[in-house]
């Protein structure tokens, strides 16, 4: 039976989109829609923060003068400054502050001079098992899988890292990454020692955690780094935020359906272009498809500058990500005014130090603030760890305060209030102590400028935790003039300061200190010679009891020692993927070749039989010094001794607000 349609058309557009949307990708939208989730980190930031459950987020939604703009005429017009990174507000509505290219950048390029620093947070929830007021934790939303960054061994069940730079600040739009994060390394630049330092476990032993390009980058590139997808698919409430391959689907189909318009010979009519928008993005059936939630659903335009220009969703959303340099030198704050280094105190680890001549009244940094409500969910109890492996909730009062999480060291805090406000941004966590020299201050953020809503400060505490989101910020403010070099020092306050003198005046090292050697330590010594099995049975004081030995598997082939004799030997440990096992080291013996050290060891190892565990032994005969991994037992490092200095940060009587202070006495 033949059959005619008389389409105007407008008409004609819809029926041939709705046959190509139906016909050629509806596989693409459904795969959108039950993407595979990949593994890689679980970070969290403050990207997407309070946007709620709406269905269609407007991603990097610019304003109608941004979003015409194409990024050369953008760039040609950048004025010169003298800033690598900014902060300013985010291009994704309701991400709060957001980081920025000050300059061009090349691929592989570090985007500040030094790294950033990082520090655990350890069982939280373990030690929070009796706490009916614990429930959720802001931070969670701004930190990283420990495990990711080698930092998972601090405890026994579940730790994160809370990267205070750019691995907090930075937001994430997974079709259009441009930096990479690197693993932070073990820093300890004053050689602090538990036996003789009082600042010994006052201090993150991890830091230098490095940002690099990951593409060449244009000045005003809004800076994205990788959550992982687990960190979107896992929280349904964002609604159908595009994944990595998202953006390329949406492409196909705009591409596809410029084919049917070519094929047709048809006219496009702004009117048509209204319809299509209408049926398919705005008022679209495919509610959850991640495809779909590619394109801007209250931006009209959009489609005539994916048609008519021959814009990819990927370039648009690259323009609309780019801000001019005199845009963020009006809203935003330099984000490399410091660098790291040694801190000229003592006893105080790193510190910030000025990148260039600042002068009074400068923005040294800005610093968004995460709030705690209740500082006792950082306090942490003993216990017993063979009840963990039963499952035995352990954690209580009764058992006693160990101590606290060393995040408390690197928040600010009220002698009467609950409350903590902890800091995050690019190095202004390197920022010392000192009352005489101090050359700093801080001051709440302009609003302008910052993600601070000032109305927050009228508010007591239970209004503040009614919005689970970052929406406090202080600023840094030079006080003087500061000549570049010179370290950034603030005054923490009298009540810090008072803390700190008891502290040194009363501490005092605890027994076996001076034989402690931390897992980094060992690591790095590859030609003293390990004790064995036999020579600890002989002389007990020998024993790390704070350490454990693993080793590499790939030393069962012998072939490692052709690759020693021919210098490649870390790159045959590199390229071979072996795995790390618990280990004993039974004999020692110097090689007749070179005269260093070679060793007979034990691996212990699990396997599976009919579903059961099994232990596993295996004998390697014959291996190197560079077979060995040490790791810091849980609860064995330095941020663990009961005398490790722990106070807030304090903040000026004059900034905090009345309706904050929960803990006054009453008369």
């Amino acid at each position: 039976m033949n059959m005619t349609f008389n389409l105007s058309n407008s008409q004609l557009h819809r029926f041939l989109l709705l046959t190509c949307l139906y016909n050629c990708s509806f596989a693409a939208l459904e795969s959108s829609v039950s993407a595979p989730l990949n593994g890689d980190l679980s970070a969290a930031a403050s990207s997407y923060a309070g946007t709620g459950s709406s269905l269609y987020l407007p991603l990097l939604q610019a304003n109608e003068t941004t979003s015409t703009l194409n990024a050369e005429s953008i760039h040609n017009n950048m004025e010169p400054l003298e800033c690598g990174v900014w902060l300013a507000p985010s291009t994704i509505p309701g991400a709060g502050l957001g980081l920025y290219s000050g300059r061009p950048f090349k691929a592989d390029e570090q985007l500040q001079a030094t790294g950033d620093l990082t520090l655990s947070i350890i069982d939280l929830r373990l030690h929070n098992k009796h706490n009916p007021n614990f429930d959720s934790f802001l931070w969670d939303e701004y930190t990283w899988n420990a495990e990711a960054l080698n930092m998972d061994h601090e405890g026994y069940s579940d730790v994160n890292a809370a990267s205070m730079g750019f691995g907090a600040a930075a937001n994430c739009f997974l079709p259009i990454l441009n930096i990479d994060e690197w693993n932070p390394s073990h820093v300890n630049p004053q050689q602090l020692h538990r036996s003789k330092d009082p600042g010994a476990g006052a201090i993150s032993a991890y830091g230098n955690r490095t940002t690099t390009a990951s593409r060449d980058l244009l000045a005003g590139e809004e800076l994205f780094v990788s959550y992982g997808e687990n960190w979107f698919t896992t929280r349904p409430a964002l609604g159908p935020i595009p994944l990595t391959d998202d953006l390329d689907h949406a492409h196909r189909l705009v591409e596809q359906y410029k084919d049917l318009i070519d094929r047709q010979s048809l006219k496009l009519l702004p009117e048509t272009l209204d319809d299509i928008w209408n049926m398919f993005v705005r008022n679209t059936s495919f509610v959850d498809s991640r495809v779909i939630g590619a394109f801007h659903h209250s931006d009209h335009a959009e489609m005539d500058r994916l048609l008519r220009q021959n814009k990819t969703i990927t370039q648009l959303r690259i323009e609309q990500s780019t801000r001019s340099i005199g845009w963020l030198q009006e809203h935003g704050t330099c984000g490399d005014h410091i660098t790291a280094q040694r801190s000229t105190l003592p006893q105080a680890g790193m510190g910030a130090f000025a990148a260039r001549n600042l002068p009074q009244g400068t923005r040294v940094a800005a610093m968004p603030l995460i709030h705690i409500s209740d500082r006792t969910i950082l306090e942490m109890y003993h216990f017993d760890p063979e009840s963990l492996k039963q499952e035995i909730p352990v954690s209580h009062p009764v058992f006693g305060v160990r101590s606290h999480q060393l995040l408390l060291n690197y928040c600010f805090g009220h002698g009467e209030s609950s409350l903590l406000l902890c800091p995050y941004g690019p190095i202004s966590s390197y920022i010392n102590h000192n009352q005489t020299q101090a050359n700093v201050k801080i001051v709440w953020a302009d609003a302008a400028r910052g993600n601070h809503m000032p109305k927050l400060l009228l508010h007591n505490l239970t209004s503040l935790d009614g919005d689970a989101t970052a929406k406090l910020a202080f600023d840094v403010v030079a006080t003087r003039n500061i000549l570049q070099g010179e370290e950034i020092l603030l005054d923490y306050g009298d009540d810090w300061e008072q803390a700190w003198q008891t502290h040194m005046q009363n501490w005092k090292p605890l027994p076996g200190a001076d034989r402690y050697k931390p897992a980094v330590e060992l690591n790095a010594d590859k030609v003293s010679r390990v004790p064995t099995e036999f020579d600890i049975i002989d002389n007990p004081s020998l024993q790390q009891p704070s350490v454990e030995l693993w080793c590499n598997n790939l030393f069962r082939d012998f072939v490692w020692r052709e690759h020693k004799r021919n210098g490649t030997l870390q790159d045959f440990i590199r390229d071979g993927h072996g795995k790390i096992y618990r280990c004993d080291n039974l004999r020692a013996w110097q090689d007749e070749d070179d005269g260093s050290w070679v060793y007979s060891v034990v691996l212990w190892y699990e396997s599976k039989v009919d579903g059961r565990p099994i232990e596993n032994i295996a004998t390697i005969p014959d291996v190197p010094a560079e077979a060995f991994y040490w790791y810091d037992l849980p609860y064995s490092s330095d941020i663990f001794l009961p005398n490790a200095f722990r106070h807030a940060m304090g903040i000026p009587g004059e900034l905090f607000p009345s309706a904050w202070r929960n803990l006054k006495a009453t008369p």
